[in-house]
């Protein structure tokens, strides 16, 4: 029979096909076939490629001879038992089916069988895009019928409850899907558009959804490069990582990760994932970490420096069997060690490791970080050239202990120019931990990484500079010119200095705010001797600081050092601060002279008011005073001079009794 025609057929009754889940079945009877599993036939056949070499069920089936089949049997009739609804077990089931039907091997798409075996071993690049690969779509329609409520038993092991019939509908629409698929003639690692088929459209929005789910993972995961070791080389490659906490499941992650070209650097999907699931905490499976089995990488450092640290954590506590190995040692997958997962619980009381995931992802980044090994020579304050060290035991050049502030310049030594120095992300995010100080000396972890907002990437003539909030780091590359260190020096030392006289300006500003506020909120005037001396203060301040300012100005017409300059201004903010301080001391300044000219205004309305009729009263009706008796000396009406005398100093003190008490009552 033709292998289209079987197909069709096929196809036809699908439904009609006796399919039943019993992974636990060992013994296939008189027409039953169990397919990736079973241990003895009394009549029946079994399909158990994990007790061979052979990568898939589904490779088993294509290899088998049809002669060995009992004669005229009917897949109808025939008893079907499958471990799970995996894509394996889908195409075998289809391939034995075909057999039965007298299909002959060399009819059956041989492209659709070395495509199973990549995807059972773990193969997610070749295999295709997930919105073009068949193994994505079909496990993606197949998880959409899944309704599973999972448990954690005492001892670690996880029970999984399903709902068998919905199971069963969705691995009947799954067969419908491939067989059209074959029917199509379909490329499974590249799926053309077929949306006149309905399990296809069915299998198309559930990805989509998944990818919606993964998008959300990404958000909130740490991305970074790290140098992994290749298999039987002292040579190391750079991949691009992904490590997160996941508490929703998902299987296409690792499908997503690997064919992630937009957020990876080196856009050529994550090669590396650690997965924290601390729901399935003691089932083995809380901790992942993987690599691409195709990248020749391995993590067998990794599993050693783990099993290290259980030793350290557990000291001699740890549960270990007769020849004093662990019980439950951090499990890998393979000789390549390209897959490791967490110890499992020991007994319904002890888990299997005292490691937290924090203390692994640090292990990870101790091992692998990019920067680990890199070798420079610091610029020392003398502006000569230290000894080698690792590039975050570097002393630095400035160290302001007030500001805070610090500038860290070195040259990548050239002696081991042999080390692959790439400004990739993490490699920016690393210098700008080490540019801050907060771990002078010490190897930076990975958990505070700054974020790439959070630091300025300049690329000089001589190198480059990652400027932070609390520091600089410069490196000199060797690539072009050499590092004028003199000079980078001296702009910092200017913009210190003018940080410095904005900080005391702003303090004394504070100071004098909240002297004057005391004194209002105390009810008291504010005396005109003390309005002068503000007057003066900030007039002498403002020549302070545009002193300052004049004095450190760029001398410099570089552009690579002026743009270096602006930067470094606009990181730690010294144009808003200026502007701040200017509006803030012009504020004082208008707040000043308002009240002053407040207090004029009223001074003079006083004098205006009641003044002025006593210098006219004295002025035309002094005659008054004339037939006084009084002395006549130097011929002065000393009687009458004596009581305008007194009557003016009863006015002025009687101007300011009513002036204070019009202020209170205005403060009030």
């Amino acid at each position: 029979m033709r292998f289209s025609v079987a197909l069709e057929q096929l196809l036809e009754q699908c439904e009609q096909i006796k399919i039943q889940f019993a992974s636990s079945k060992n013994t296939a009877y008189e027409n039953e076939i169990l397919i990736g599993y079973g241990k003895t036939s009394e009549g029946g056949m079994i399909f158990n490629h994990k007790t061979t070499s052979t990568p898939s069920v589904t490779q088993l089936v294509y290899e088998a001879d049809r002669k060995k089949f009992p004669p005229q049997i009917d897949f109808k009739q025939m008893h079907f038992y499958i471990e799970d609804a995996s894509a394996d077990s889908c195409l075998a089931l289809i391939f034995l089916c075909c057999k039965i039907m007298g299909v002959s091997t060399r009819q059956i798409p041989e492209e659709w069988v070395d495509y199973m075996n990549r995807w059972e071993c773990g193969d997610n690049k070749s295999t295709g895009e997930p919105f073009s690969s068949w193994g994505c779509l079909y496990h993606a329609l197949a998880q959409a019928y899944i309704n599973t409520d999972e448990e954690i038993d005492s001892y670690g092991n996880l029970i999984t409850h399903m709902d068998q019939s919905q199971y069963l509908h969705g691995f009947y629409d799954c067969l419908k899907l491939t067989i059209q698929l074959l029917i199509e003639k379909a490329t499974p690692y590249e799926v053309p558009v077929l949306d006149h088929i309905v399990e296809y459209n069915s299998a198309l929005a559930f990805l989509k959804f998944e990818y919606q789910k993964y998008i959300q993972t990404v958000q909130k995961a740490t991305i970074v490069q790290l140098e992994l070791p290749l298999i039987d080389s002292n040579r190391t490659l750079m991949v691009d990582a992904f490590l997160a906490t996941n508490n929703i499941h998902m299987g296409l992650l690792r499908s997503f990760l690997s064919n992630d070209h937009e957020r990876t650097w080196l856009h050529y999907g994550f090669s590396f994932m650690a997965i924290h699931r601390p729901q399935l905490k003691g089932t083995g499976k809380d901790i992942e970490i993987s690599v691409e089995p195709h990248l020749n990488i391995h993590l067998k450092d990794l599993w050693h420096k783990l099993e290290a640290l259980e030793e350290e954590t557990w000291s001699v506590s740890r549960p270990c069997l007769e020849d004093n190995s662990p019980c439950q040692s951090w499990q890998y997958s393979s000789d390549q060690y390209d897959k490791l997962h967490a110890p499992k619980k020991i007994n319904a009381t002890t888990y299997g490791s005292k490691l937290t995931w924090r203390q692994v992802v640090s292990t990870i980044w101790e091992l692998y970080t990019p920067a680990k090994s890199i070798q420079v020579r610091p610029y020392l304050q003398s502006g000569d050239i230290g000894e080698t060290c690792a590039i975050y035991a570097c002393p630095p050049v400035i160290s302001h202990a007030i500001l805070k502030k610090r500038l860290v310049a070195v040259r990548w030594d050239s002696i081991s120019r042999q080390q692959m120095l790439v400004t990739t992300p993490s490699m920016k995010r690393y210098l700008a931990l080490c540019a801050s100080g907060l771990y002078e000396g010490k190897v930076p972890p990975i958990h505070p990484l700054p974020t790439e907002g959070q630091f300025d990437f300049v690329e000089l003539s001589c190198g480059f500079a990652i400027i932070h909030t609390q520091g600089i780091y410069i490196l000199d590359d060797w690539n072009n010119e050499q590092l004028d260190i003199a000079t980078y020096k001296q702009e910092i030392e200017h913009v210190l200095a003018r940080l410095e006289a904005i900080y005391r300006i702003t303090s004394e500003i504070n100071q004098k705010l909240d002297d004057a506020r005391a004194k209002l909120v105390q009810k008291r005037e504010l005396a005109g001797s003390y309005l002068i001396s503000l007057h003066h203060w900030i007039a002498e301040q403002k020549l302070v600081l545009r002193r300052t300012i004049l004095g450190t100005m760029s001398q410099s017409l570089d552009y690579n050092v002026q743009l270096f300059r602006q930067t470094v201004e606009k990181r730690w903010g010294l144009n808003t601060q200026l502007q701040e301080l200017y509006d803030t001391v012009s504020e004082l300044e208008t707040i000043i002279r308002g009240y002053s000219e407040a207090k004029t205004n009223r001074m003079i309305n006083m004098i205006t008011i009641f003044g002025f009729p006593l210098a006219l009263f004295g002025g035309l009706f002094g005659f008054v005073f004339e037939n006084v008796p009084s002395p006549d000396w130097l011929g002065v009406h000393w009687a009458g001079f004596c009581v305008f005398l007194l009557l003016s100093i009863v006015s002025v003190w009687g101007l300011r009794r009513y002036f204070t008490k019009s202020v209170k009552e205005k403060l009030k």
